[in-house]
C-alpha cells in the first residue's frame, strides 16, 4: 500500500482533486476518504466501467485519475486508452494499480497512463515471502517528487526483500502463463457448475467487457471471482455457506494473498473489502457469497477437483 499511496501522495495537496473508479481495494478507499481528505482533497468517484462517467467527471479539471483494472475483486475493466485521453484533456496524472494483470498481461504505460503501480508482495514475490511495492512512471516523476516523498518519510524496501522480488521477476512471466492458462479452464469449468450462480473472469465471453479485454490485455489473468448459488436473501445464511464451501477446501489454502505459486481463496466481504461497509460493497457487486480464488501452479484438475468436492459439502 506505500506505493499506491506514494505514488499519489507526491502530486496532491490541499485543494487537489482526484476522480477514482469505485471499485477499489479497501485499503485504498481509506487512503481516499480518511488520510487525503483530512489533506483537503477531494476525490470523486465514478463506476470505472461507464466511461460516460468519466467523461462528466473529467469534463472539468483534475490532478489525478485512479483505477484498477481488473479491479479487485469483481474484475470490472476500465478503457485504460479512452480514459487516458480524458484524464490528460483535464490535466491529470492517469496512476493504474495493475496487480491483477501483472506487466505479463497488460502495459498500462503502452497504453496512455503515466504510472503504474504494483503490490509486488502478489505475483512479483509469487510465494508469500515479503512485502513490497512498485511504482513505475517518467524519470521526471520518478526522480523527483517520488524520490523527495521516499527519502524524506522511510516507505523503503529492506536490502532482503528487494533481492527477493528481484529473484521472483525472473520466474514472473513463467509463472504468470501457466496459472492465467489454468485461471481459464477452472473458470471455464466453474459455469458449468449448479452450485454456483455466476463468475468474473475477464476471457470468459460471458464477462460483460470481454472485448475490451481482448484488446487491451493478452490474457485473462490469475484470479477467478465467482458467486455461490444461495437460496435465499438472508445475507448471514449466503455467509455461513460461503465459509462452509472455503473450509472444505483441501488443495486450496485461505489466504488474503493472491498470485502466489499456491491456490489461494478469500472471503473480500470479511477481508479485503470489509472496509467498504454494506452499502459500499453491494455498489461494487460484492456480495455474502462471493469467493476471490488466486489460482496457483497446481495441476488444473487438481483444482477442480478439489473445488468440486468443496461444492458438493455446501449442497450437503
Amino acid at each position: 500500500m506505500s506505493a499506491v499511496f506514494t505514488s499519489m501522495a507526491a502530486l496532491v495537496r490541499s485543494g487537489s482533486r482526484i476522480v477514482a473508479a469505485r471499485a477499489l481495494f479497501g485499503s485504498t478507499l481509506v487512503i481516499f476518504n480518511e488520510i487525503f481528505a483530512s489533506w483537503g482533497v477531494r476525490t470523486d468517484y465514478v463506476d470505472g466501467h461507464e466511461l460516460a462517467q468519466w467523461e462528466e467527471a473529467l469534463a472539468t479539471p483534475a490532478d489525478v485519475v485512479f483505477f484498477e483494472t481488473p479491479s479487485n475483486p469483481m474484475q470490472d475493466l476500465v478503457d485504460v486508452v479512452r480514459v487516458s485521453e480524458l484524464a490528460h484533456a483535464a490535466g491529470a496524472i492517469v496512476i493504474v494499480d495493475n496487480v491483477f494483470a501483472t506487466p505479463v498481461l497488460q502495459r498500462p504505460l503502452t497504453q496512455g497512463a503515466d504510472v503504474t503501480v504494483y503490490s509486488a508482495t502478489k505475483h512479483i514475490d509469487g510465494q508469500g515471502r515479503v512485502l513490497g511495492g512498485a511504482i513505475l512512471g517518467s524519470h521526471e516523476y520518478i526522480d523527483g517528487p517520488v524520490q523527495t516523498l521516499i527519502r524524506n518519510t522511510g516507505p523503503s524496501l529492506s536490502p532482503f526483500n528487494a533481492w527477493v522480488l528481484l529473484k521472483g521477476l525472473e520466474t514472473l512471466a513463467l509463472r504468470v502463463r501457466a496459472q492465467t492458462a489454468a485461471a481459464l479452464q477452472v473458470a471455464t469449468w466453474l459455469e458449468e457448475q449448479p452450485g454456483v450462480a455466476t463468475v468474473r473472469y475477464p476471457f470468459l465471453a460471458s464477462h460483460p467487457q470481454h472485448a475490451l479485454a481482448t484488446t487491451q490485455m493478452s490474457g485473462g489473468g490469475t484470479i477467478v471471482t465467482f458467486d455461490l448459488a444461495v437460496p435465499g436473501t438472508d445475507p448471514d445464511v449466503a455467509k455461513r455457506s460461503t465459509f462452509a464451501f472455503l473450509d472444505a477446501l483441501r488443495v486450496v489454502a485461505i489466504s488474503n494473498n493472491l498470485g502466489d505459486a499456491k491456490s489461494l481463496v478469500t472471503h473480500p466481504a470479511t477481508t479485503t473489502h470489509r472496509k467498504l461497509g454494506p452499502a459500499g460493497r453491494a455498489a461494487v457487486g460484492i456480495s455474502e457469497s462471493t469467493v476471490r480464488l488466486s489460482i496457483g501452479l497446481e495441476d488444473p484438475l487438481d483444482l477442480v477437483e478439489d473445488v468440486a468436492r468443496a461444492l458438493a459439502a455446501v449442497r450437503g
